[in-house]
């Protein structure tokens, strides 16, 4: 299983500054997942440009969790004409978060004035499906895209290559990661495209990472399946 022809992955590679990893599905409605940083965004787009389109040519934004390195860029998104959308829950603890975000960043935390929430099921963007899985324990409101047709999980920062989300920032819960860890290895999936880090292709490749990374987090845990 190779990586679909529509799919285009822009790997965050800097060590000096924090940035998440951004992908677009360019079907008939261009879908754009964890814009990141807003500014940083330049450097997403000049990657976009050299693969035949901008920031300006998304129709839609989606945010799996409401951290900075993930979602603060979809206001600019907004701005540019994308509808953008996030979990209700991770709109909320944005809301409560502020404090927080504010001392990360420096900076004042933005409104996010979303177009609609994503939840839990079939979400229907033109030509494309992608199956919403509420995947919380890195952070509240945190969800994962699973892209069935080609077998593409957009896992977000739930899991990565060998390993896991943290779960000691605000709102993280070591049981219910394991739980939504659970959740979403029983998918078929043939990609995973992480938040951070590098992507895995392969069936057998991606189910060897999830087992494993069970084995290692969560053996301690009694029941993965209920949060502790």
């Amino acid at each position: 299983m190779s990586v679909p022809k529509n799919l285009y992955i822009y790997p965050w590679e800097s060590y000096t500054e924090n940035n998440c990893n951004s992908f677009v599905i360019d079907g008939s409605v261009r879908i754009l997942i964890d814009p990141g940083h807003a500014h940083l965004l330049h450097h997403l787009e000049a990657r976009m440009v050299r693969d035949g389109f901008s920031l300006e040519d998304i129709h839609v934004a989606l945010a799996t969790h409401p951290h900075p390195d993930h979602c603060e860029g979809l206001v600019k998104l907004k701005e540019l004409g994308a509808l953008i959308a996030m979990h209700e829950e991770a709109l909320a603890f944005l809301s409560r978060f502020r404090a927080q975000w504010e001392q990360m960043t420096g900076q004042r935390m933005p409104d996010f004035p979303v177009d609609f929430f994503i939840k839990e099921g079939r979400l229907e963007l033109g030509s494309e499906v992608l199956q919403v899985l509420e995947t919380p324990g890195h952070a509240p409101g945190s969800v994962c895209f699973y892209w069935q047709e080609p077998g593409v999980l957009f896992s977000g920062d739930v899991v990565f290559v060998q390993s896991v989300g943290r779960v000691d920032l605000p709102g993280g819960h070591a049981g219910l990661l394991a739980r939504s860890l659970e959740k979403i290895m029983s998918l078929d999936s043939q990609v995973l495209c992480p938040g951070h880090g590098p992507v895995l292709e392969g069936r057998g490749a991606v189910k060897e990472n999830f087992y494993l990374i069970r084995q290692y987090f969560f053996a301690h845990q009694a029941s993965p399946s209920s949060p502790q």
